[in-house]
Order: C-alpha cells, then sequence, then structure tokens
C-alpha cells in the first residue's frame, strides 16, 4: 500500500512522542495483572479450584493471563477509530487524501502503529506477571509453539477490532460518538466472555454468549497453551476451532476495511 510504512511510523511516532500516552499506554498492563490478579486470587482457594474452577491452573494470575492480554489488545485496537476522527477534525486527513497515496494506507497506519504498542504491552504484562509474587507459573513448559500462538491470538483480535472501529469511524465525524460507542460495546464484550471468569461461575445465558464471542476465543487458545503445555488430541482439535474462527473474522474484517477505506473515506 503506497503511503503505509511512512503513516505507520506517523502513528507511532505520535505515541511514543507524547509523555502522558506512552506512560500510561506502558503502566495501564501492568495494573490489569496486578489488580485483578490480587483482586480475585481467592478463587485459587476453593475447595478443588486447582482442579476445575481454574481449568488446572495454578494459581488465578496464570489462569487471567490469557485474558488480560486479550483484553488489551482489544481496548488498544478500539481506540485507533479515535485517531481517524481527530485527524479529520483537524484538516490532516483532508491533506492525506489529496496526495497520492492509497487511502487505505491512512486506515491501517493506524490499525499496524495499535499492533506494535499492543506488542511492547503484551510484553510487559507477561515480564509482570512472572515476577508478581505468586505470579505466572508454566507448570508444563511452554515451547515456540505456545509462543505463536499467544501471538497469533492477540494480533486476530486486535485485527477485529482495530477494522471494526474504523469502519465505523470512516462514516463518524464527531468524537463523542465514537466514545458512546466504545463504552457501550467493550464492557459487554468483556463481561459476556471468557477472559476474567472461569465459565463455572457464570449464569447459563451468559455461558452461552461467551461461546461465541470472539474475546473468549482469544482468551482461551492463550489460557489452554499456557496452563496445558503439551496438548491432547481433543484440546488441539478444539485449540484449532478457535483459531480458525479468529483467523476468518479477521481476513474478512481487513478486507471489508480494505474495500471501503478506498470507496468511503472524506473528510
Amino acid at each position: 500500500m503506497s503511503g503505509l510504512l511512512p503513516l505507520t511510523s506517523r502513528e507511532f511516532k505520535k505515541w511514543y512522542r507524547n509523555p502522558i500516552s506512552l506512560v500510561t499506554g506502558l503502566i495501564q498492563p501492568f495494573f490489569w495483572i496486578a489488580l485483578f490478579g490480587s483482586a480475585f486470587a481467592g478463587l485459587a482457594d476453593l475447595s478443588g479450584a486447582s482442579n476445575s474452577i481454574i481449568e488446572g491452573a495454578p494459581n488465578y494470575i496464570t489462569f487471567i493471563l490469557g485474558g488480560v492480554l486479550t483484553i488489551t489488545g482489544l481496548f488498544t485496537a478500539m481506540f485507533t477509530g479515535v485517531n481517524l476522527i481527530f485527524d479529520r477534525r483537524l484538516g490532516t486527513l483532508g491533506r492525506f487524501l489529496i496526495a497520492p497515496i492509497k487511502r487505505s494506507s491512512i486506515v491501517f497506519s493506524k490499525i499496524f502503529s495499535a499492533i506494535a504498542r499492543i506488542i511492547i504491552q503484551v510484553a510487559i504484562l507477561i515480564g509482570a506477571a512472572l515476577v508478581l509474587p505468586d505470579g505466572l507459573r508454566f507448570a508444563h513448559g511452554f515451547t515456540l509453539f505456545d509462543v505463536g500462538v499467544l501471538i497469533a491470538a492477540v494480533l486476530m483480535i486486535s485485527f477485529i477490532f482495530a477494522s471494526i472501529f474504523n469502519l465505523i469511524a470512516i462514516r463518524i465525524t464527531q468524537p463523542n460518538s465514537l466514545f458512546g460507542i466504545l463504552n457501550l460495546i467493550n464492557l459487554p464484550l468483556l463481561f459476556t466472555s471468557t477472559a476474567m471468569f472461569p465459565p463455572d461461575l457464570m449464569a447459563g445465558w451468559i455461558r452461552t454468549v461467551a461461546k461465541y464471542n470472539p474475546v473468549s476465543w482469544s482468551a482461551d487458545s492463550i489460557r489452554t497453551v499456557i496452563i496445558n503445555g503439551s496438548l491432547t488430541s481433543s484440546q488441539m482439535s478444539q485449540l484449532g476451532i478457535w483459531l480458525l474462527a479468529l483467523f476468518v473474522l479477521a481476513v474478512a474484517l481487513v478486507l471489508l476495511t480494505y474495500f471501503l477505506s478506498e470507496k468511503g473515506i472524506r473528510e
């Protein structure tokens, strides 16, 4: 895509040259894992919890890590659309539209910049989880395959929601409108998924919804390889289903974003 690399570099520089944005973006993942991990650590002390409620994880931080990585990617990706609206309001978008670059590059530069930030946040989260008291434990090892699953799941959930919210931002001119949609969607996505809580603690209807929530697919994929290490054939099959579903959804939305941004983006 013509112009993609310099536009992505521009977006990333906007992040690390803004001290407040940089510090909050780096510290926020630590708070996620430290506060949630400590607040619900008592789940591991329940009778039989280590074998059932937290799905065999040695502690709650190990259980929750897949969900926190997913939610970090989700929230960071969702806010990429805001930058597009501000570029429109400040007149920057108008200058890009008359430049000899693909219009889709404008949108995808924001998505790829967000992906770079998410990767940094994921690294911080894993480091924080390892050093916290009673923190992350790879009881059954952690192979290159497991690393690949973790990265793939986070990247795909990030592409899914970055694409969705940039598609919305293409048609919206007021940032408050997008913030309203963000606030309407983010918490329901979180609490109707298995990102933070085991399905055994959910009401029946929420458990059903969680099965079809992409946030659950990503969180459960990461959780499966972190907790189990070597997978059984049934676990591998289920993991394949989750990752395939994420891949199909991500590809469909990325293609939709490409075609709509080429035709529909305007000042």
